[in-house]
Protein backbone atom coordinates (compact mmCIF):
# COMPACT_ATOMS: atom_id res chain seq x y z
CA UNK A 1 0.00 0.00 0.00
CA UNK A 2 0.97 3.65 -0.98
CA UNK A 3 0.37 6.06 1.45
CA UNK A 4 0.20 9.94 1.54
CA UNK A 5 -0.62 11.88 4.44
CA UNK A 6 -2.79 14.92 3.33
CA UNK A 7 -1.38 18.26 3.96
CA UNK A 8 -5.19 19.25 5.20
CA UNK A 9 -8.13 17.01 6.20
CA UNK A 10 -10.34 19.43 4.95
CA UNK A 11 -8.92 19.56 1.60
CA UNK A 12 -10.18 16.31 0.53
CA UNK A 13 -13.52 16.77 2.94
CA UNK A 14 -14.97 19.61 0.41
CA UNK A 15 -15.68 19.32 -3.21
CA UNK A 16 -12.56 21.58 -5.12
CA UNK A 17 -11.32 21.93 -8.79
CA UNK A 18 -8.58 19.92 -9.75
CA UNK A 19 -6.50 22.33 -10.36
CA UNK A 20 -7.40 24.28 -6.47
CA UNK A 21 -6.75 20.06 -4.94
CA UNK A 22 -3.22 20.84 -6.43
CA UNK A 23 -2.07 23.62 -5.24
CA UNK A 24 -3.13 22.43 -2.21
CA UNK A 25 -2.40 19.32 -1.76
CA UNK A 26 0.23 18.94 -4.86
CA UNK A 27 2.52 22.17 -4.90
CA UNK A 28 6.23 21.59 -4.97
CA UNK A 29 8.15 24.27 -2.53
CA UNK A 30 8.78 26.22 -5.45
CA UNK A 31 5.15 26.98 -6.38
CA UNK A 32 4.65 24.53 -8.78
CA UNK A 33 3.08 21.44 -9.27
CA UNK A 34 4.68 18.77 -7.52
CA UNK A 35 5.50 16.10 -9.92
CA UNK A 36 6.74 13.26 -7.13
CA UNK A 37 4.57 13.53 -4.69
CA UNK A 38 6.04 11.66 -1.53
CA UNK A 39 4.60 8.54 -0.33
CA UNK A 40 5.16 5.64 1.76
CA UNK A 41 4.78 1.65 1.12
CA UNK A 42 3.26 0.53 3.85
CA UNK A 43 1.77 -2.41 4.88
CA UNK A 44 -2.01 -2.22 5.25
CA UNK A 45 -2.27 -2.98 9.03
CA UNK A 46 -3.34 0.21 10.93
CA UNK A 47 -0.33 0.11 13.25
CA UNK A 48 1.84 0.82 9.92
CA UNK A 49 0.08 4.32 8.84
CA UNK A 50 -0.14 5.27 13.01
CA UNK A 51 3.77 4.65 13.46
CA UNK A 52 4.21 6.19 9.77
CA UNK A 53 2.47 8.93 10.68
CA UNK A 54 3.99 9.92 13.83
CA UNK A 55 7.29 9.61 12.61
CA UNK A 56 6.21 11.71 9.58
CA UNK A 57 4.79 14.02 12.03
CA UNK A 58 7.26 14.34 15.03
CA UNK A 59 7.45 18.52 14.09
CA UNK A 60 4.24 19.27 14.63
CA UNK A 61 2.66 21.11 17.26
CA UNK A 62 0.77 19.24 18.08
CA UNK A 63 0.11 16.29 16.23
CA UNK A 64 -3.09 16.73 14.62
CA UNK A 65 -5.49 13.82 13.21
CA UNK A 66 -4.36 13.10 10.20
CA UNK A 67 -5.42 11.60 6.80
CA UNK A 68 -3.55 8.89 4.75
CA UNK A 69 -4.69 8.43 1.04
CA UNK A 70 -4.09 4.83 -0.15
CA UNK A 71 -2.20 5.92 -3.77
CA UNK A 72 -1.49 2.32 -4.85
CA UNK A 73 -3.81 2.59 -7.50
CA UNK A 74 -3.31 4.10 -10.61
CA UNK A 75 -0.37 2.43 -10.95
CA UNK A 76 2.51 4.93 -11.72
CA UNK A 77 6.68 4.73 -11.87
CA UNK A 78 7.40 4.74 -8.26
CA UNK A 79 11.23 6.11 -7.20
CA UNK A 80 12.64 4.70 -3.85
CA UNK A 81 14.13 7.67 -2.20
CA UNK A 82 15.54 8.36 1.24
CA UNK A 83 13.13 9.63 4.06
CA UNK A 84 13.39 11.80 7.02
CA UNK A 85 16.89 10.91 8.17
CA UNK A 86 15.69 10.68 11.76
CA UNK A 87 13.59 7.37 11.56
CA UNK A 88 14.97 4.29 10.43
CA UNK A 89 11.06 2.96 9.77
CA UNK A 90 10.05 5.62 7.42
CA UNK A 91 13.16 6.40 5.65
CA UNK A 92 13.32 2.83 4.61
CA UNK A 93 10.10 3.00 3.16
CA UNK A 94 9.89 6.29 1.56
CA UNK A 95 9.07 6.84 -1.95
CA UNK A 96 8.07 9.25 -4.85
CA UNK A 97 5.16 8.56 -7.46
CA UNK A 98 6.60 10.00 -10.80
CA UNK A 99 4.57 12.07 -13.44
CA UNK A 100 5.75 13.59 -16.25
CA UNK A 101 3.99 17.03 -16.10
CA UNK A 102 1.24 19.33 -14.57
CA UNK A 103 -1.74 17.37 -17.19
CA UNK A 104 -0.59 13.73 -16.03
CA UNK A 105 -0.63 14.69 -12.17
CA UNK A 106 -3.90 16.78 -12.81
CA UNK A 107 -5.24 13.29 -14.21
CA UNK A 108 -3.41 11.37 -11.19
CA UNK A 109 -5.83 13.23 -9.03
CA UNK A 110 -9.14 12.86 -10.69
CA UNK A 111 -8.37 8.83 -10.52
CA UNK A 112 -7.82 9.43 -7.13
CA UNK A 113 -11.38 10.99 -6.61
CA UNK A 114 -13.28 8.59 -8.69
CA UNK A 115 -12.98 6.10 -5.47
CA UNK A 116 -11.91 8.74 -2.79
CA UNK A 117 -13.93 6.94 0.21
CA UNK A 118 -12.16 3.99 -0.31
CA UNK A 119 -8.44 5.41 -0.09
CA UNK A 120 -8.83 7.73 2.51
CA UNK A 121 -7.51 5.95 6.05
CA UNK A 122 -7.78 8.10 9.16
CA UNK A 123 -5.12 8.60 11.81
CA UNK A 124 -6.15 10.21 14.97
CA UNK A 125 -4.42 12.34 17.67
CA UNK A 126 -4.55 9.74 19.97
CA UNK A 127 -3.23 6.78 18.21
CA UNK A 128 -0.37 9.28 17.19
CA UNK A 129 -0.12 10.22 21.49
CA UNK A 130 -0.75 6.21 22.29
CA UNK A 131 2.58 4.98 20.23
CA UNK A 132 4.83 7.84 21.32
CA UNK A 133 4.44 7.29 24.56
CA UNK A 134 4.45 3.80 24.52
CA UNK A 135 7.79 3.85 22.42
CA UNK A 136 9.02 6.25 24.61
CA UNK A 137 8.22 4.62 27.77
CA UNK A 138 10.03 1.23 25.83
CA UNK A 139 13.48 3.48 26.18
CA UNK A 140 13.15 3.57 22.11
CA UNK A 141 16.46 5.15 21.05
CA UNK A 142 15.33 6.75 17.91
CA UNK A 143 12.41 7.96 19.74
CA UNK A 144 14.05 8.85 23.13
CA UNK A 145 16.63 11.00 20.82
CA UNK A 146 13.63 13.18 19.40
CA UNK A 147 12.04 13.86 22.71
CA UNK A 148 14.91 15.03 23.87
CA UNK A 149 16.26 17.19 21.57
CA UNK A 150 16.36 21.18 22.12
CA UNK A 151 13.58 22.02 19.50
CA UNK A 152 11.66 19.26 20.49
CA UNK A 153 7.81 20.26 20.07
CA UNK A 154 5.73 20.32 23.55
CA UNK A 155 3.50 17.67 23.47
CA UNK A 156 6.50 15.37 22.78
CA UNK A 157 8.29 16.80 25.26
CA UNK A 158 5.78 16.09 27.88
CA UNK A 159 5.27 12.35 27.08
CA UNK A 160 9.08 11.49 27.92
CA UNK A 161 9.17 9.29 31.19
CA UNK A 162 9.69 11.19 34.20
Amino acid sequence: MLVRFARRLANWEEELPVEELQKREFKARNGGPDLRPSVYELDPAQTHRVRAYAEHAVGLDPPATALGLDLTEPQRPIDPTAGSPRFQFIRERHREIVLEDAGALHAFIREILVNLGERKHQVTRQEVVAYVRERLQAADEEWTLAAGERDAKAWLVKLRPA
